[in-house]
């Protein structure tokens, strides 16, 4: 297993998700699970609870003993913290002097374990794994297993949460500590349709790191399955303590919990195209940053490339810092059409562009390119269809201010989003001057995904769908 899973979720969060879901009081003879739980720090703190409210009663240490073993349940894949975690179990039993207990803790994969039991809790704090960080085997498993990850790049996650849902009783409820980009992601659409109808409360961390050595964000989610007499859910910053109701029919594709409202009339994407970038996929074979100048070639190093596969480049962070790159650009336009050339072509044309990008021939052979695409091209070739025009820059992640940077038709930018006119009803410096608005400001933090510190992840159909005035 990644060891990505094993961040254990820390104690004042353990006590908020047991907390949020009111297990404190006549929790005897109802089933819990953890189907996470690592070394049993969750598990801890449920059995000590349970034990409290059993000897608040009055109940014997043999009945407390039978409670034990018939009403808690936890999972864990990994044998070394299943172990330890069977260790701490057994520590609180020594010091509240309760005899042995046969624990229903197992050492397997929760989302392949077969329990004939419904639960009247669950808690716990999934792993954090991406869809690229899945083993092969494990990914094709949950894709044929859990409706919420058939399509796209789902989070590992996707599925502990789809199948709680199944394992819950009738009026259970279930706490999870998640990334709180499950409310916004593309490919987590099934799910947040999936939780729409159960979730009841979101206390969001995300302006606060809740695991030090992680930098996604965090948040709780409540989850109840009964039928509910409303469709709100109750949303919570825990930095402000800011608390506002929303009603679930106003979430759409990303879920927003604001109360602020967008009131313009003007969508974005009806004025404008949004688009990557070019995607090389081997940035250091063709982006230039030292170099001189002779009168047709450029230099760099013991290298001459001709001038006219030479383009100026830039990202937002280049822009941002005045700095100055070239790239090696392997096509023409010709009356803004792109002109792609024959490998033997472009060896003809340009045999000091062919010998330099040849130092790296094995590694641009070896890319997962389009199929159509020559090694000596870039990796992706869909964007450069529209970036024969005046364009503008903006980057992907916002912190604090949007940057908004005019590029003439020449540049090839490598990193960020670039934007040109659909129509002539409204310019560029228009644009501009709309994403560098306040009103666009207050729709990324509502919109964006909440990366390192106070950084925001936006996308171009984001963009596309902000309303102006």
């Amino acid at each position: 297993m990644n060891t990505k899973c094993q961040v254990f979720t820390p104690e004042n969060y353990v006590e908020k998700l047991l907390d949020s879901i009111g297990y404190k009081e006549n929790i005897y003879g109802k089933t819990i699970i953890e189907n996470s739980c690592g070394d049993g720090n969750i598990l801890v703190s449920i059995v000590k609870r349970y034990i409290k409210d059993c000897k608040r009663k009055g109940m014997t240490r043999r009945r407390i003993r039978n409670g034990l073993e018939r009403d808690i349940y936890g999972v864990e894949i990994d044998s070394k913290h299943y172990k330890r975690c069977i260790e701490n179990l057994n520590e609180i039993l020594k010091l509240e002097e309760i005899d042995a207990v046969n624990w229903k803790i197992f050492n397997e994969n929760y989302l392949k374990l077969k329990l004939d039991i419904k639960f009247s809790y669950i808690v716990g704090n999934p792993p954090y794994i991406t869809y690229s960080e899945i083993h092969r085997e494990e990914r094709e498993y949950v894709k044929e297993n859990f409706i919420t990850c058939q399509e796209g790049k789902f989070d590992y996650c996707y599925a502990f949460i789809e199948k709680s849902l199944l394992s819950l009783k009738r009026n259970g409820k279930m706490a999870y500590l998640i990334p709180s980009s499950i409310f916004k992601t593309v490919f987590g659409k099934q799910l947040r349709e999936e939780m729409k109808r159960y979730i009841t409360k979101i206390i969001d961390y995300t302006e606060e790191t809740v695991f030090d050595k992680a930098l996604v964000k965090s948040a709780i989610m409540v989850l109840e399955k009964k039928s509910r007499r409303n469709n709100i859910i109750q949303y919570v910053n825990d930095i402000n303590k800011h608390k506002i109701l929303i009603h679930t029919n106003t979430l759409e594709e990303k879920w927003f919990f604001t109360n602020n409202k967008n009131e313009g009339v003007k969508k974005f994407g009806d004025y404008f195209k949004v688009s990557h970038v070019v995607a090389t996929l081997l940035n250091e074979a063709y982006v230039v940053k030292k170099w001189s100048e002779m009168e047709d070639y450029i230099k760099v190093d013991d290298y001459c490339i001709e001038k006219e596969v030479i383009r100026e480049t830039a990202t937002p962070r280049i822009k941002k810092n005045n700095k100055k790159e070239l790239i090696v650009f392997p096509y023409s336009y010709i009356d803004k059409r792109l002109v792609r050339y024959s490998v033997k072509e472009f060896e003809k044309k340009f045999p000091f562009a062919s010998v330099y990008l040849k130092r790296n021939e094995k590694k641009l052979r070896d890319r997962k390119s389009d199929k159509s695409t020559s090694w000596f091209e870039y990796g992706r070739t869909q964007a450069l269809a529209d970036l024969d025009n005046e364009k503008l820059l903006i980057s992907t992640v916002i912190t604090k201010q949007v940057y908004v940077y005019k590029l003439d038709r020449e540049c090839i930018p490598y990193a960020g989003l670039y934007i040109v006119p659909k129509t002539k009803e409204m310019s560029l410096d228009k644009a501009k001057e709309i994403l560098e608005s306040d009103a666009f400001m207050n729709y990324v933090k509502d919109v964006g995904i909440h990366i390192s510190g106070n950084s925001l992840r936006i996308t171009s159909k984001d963009i596309m769908n902000f309303y102006f005035e």
